[in-house]
């Protein structure tokens, strides 16, 4: 009887330790945790842009006149020093002929004056003629020589005229604009026609200060280009940014050959630099609807709530630093029934 009965009370005493096991189990949350450490990231930021021409060019006169040959068509391409288009300008002609006769006339009039001052300076010998008329021929040949000076400056800015009436191709390039027509009066400096030289492009973005920081000179960066990747090469950084946009202008020359590719568009990526940042997936973090999201950890079988700043989303992963270090391990599942300081179990 003495053994049934320490036998019962052995029972019962096993059956209250199983209940209060399972009373303290229900007060525990099972959760999933890892550990997880900092790293360094790089983000590629996409910014689109036009491919144009490193070398390009308004073509314009230097002086006023009236169109009267157009040699090239939109489209066409062409050599280096190849005549284009030519204006006519009544002024340039006539003046340049009147200043041909007048230089003739006071070369004749310089040589009489130098045969006239010899003959003077041998009178002069004999006293058969006076120091003052001698002196005034001197004086003559002077005004004549600077006449002819005068007029040969006028004869080399009329040819000079004459030369810029027909303007020329500055490089080998493709025409790809014409603003005017034959007979049409054009003043100068107005644009007339545009020239690209295709063969040598290059593409002008304007970006933040964050990506313009991670930049140098002669860096390549990647890029993608109607299904195919290209490369850009950093050529140019400005050191202010825009007043008015506050972005940064940077300038990159295409390292690749495309044809036909001016006004078209490339996709460029710009790297922005991270160090020392967390990335999780975005479901692991809890946002608490007031814009301070917090991820849950595990310090000594407790759940500890960390705030996080996040640097951005991608690909269904957050990247971001934490307000305070993390310790322990971080729950990334099962934090939905969590509030801070909860009894959890890591599966």
């Amino acid at each position: 009887m003495k053994k049934y009965l320490g036998f019962l009370m052995v029972l019962v005493l096993t059956a209250c330790q199983e209940q209060q096991q399972v009373q303290e189990l229900s007060l525990v949350t099972a959760v999933e945790a890892a550990l997880i450490a900092k790293n360094d990231l790089t983000r590629e930021h996409k910014v689109p842009a036009l491919f144009m021409a490193v070398n390009r060019a308004d073509l314009a006169f230097q002086l006023s006149g009236t169109i009267d040959r157009i040699l090239v068509k939109i489209g066409q391409k062409v050599e280096q020093g190849q005549a284009l288009i030519s204006v006519y300008n009544p002024n340039i002609d006539p003046a340049l002929d009147s200043n041909f006769a007048k230089l003739e006339s006071i070369k004749v009039q310089i040589e009489q004056v130098k045969r006239d001052l010899e003959s003077l300076r041998e009178l002069r010998k004999n006293n058969s003629a006076s120091k003052n008329a001698f002196e005034q021929k001197e004086t003559d040949l002077k005004d004549l020589q600077a006449q002819q000076k005068l007029i040969q400056s006028q004869i080399d800015l009329a040819v000079a005229n004459q030369l810029e009436s027909i303007i020329k191709a500055p490089f080998d390039g493709t025409i790809i604009a014409s603003n005017i027509q034959t007979g049409e009066f054009v003043q100068a400096g107005q644009p007339v026609l545009s020239i690209y030289q295709d063969d040598l492009l290059e593409v002008e973005v304007n970006i933040t200060q964050l990506l313009w920081k991670n930049l140098i000179l002669g860096q390549v960066l990647n890029a993608d280009y109607l299904n195919q990747k290209v490369k850009f090469k950093v050529v140019e950084l400005a050191q202010t940014a825009d007043p008015q946009s506050h972005l940064m202008k940077v300038i990159l020359q295409l390292e690749d050959k495309i044809e036909h590719a001016i006004g078209q568009q490339a996709i460029l990526s710009f790297p922005e630099k991270y160090t020392d940042v967390y990335q999780l997936p975005l479901e692991t973090i809890v946002d608490d609807g007031i814009n301070k999201p917090y991820l849950f950890t595990v310090v000594n079988e407790m759940a500890v709530k960390n705030h996080i700043v996040p640097l951005y989303i991608e690909d269904g992963k957050i990247v971001f630093r934490t307000i305070e270090e993390i310790e322990g391990s971080v729950i990334f599942k099962g934090q939905s029934k969590l509030t801070s300081g909860m009894k959890v179990k890591v599966l």
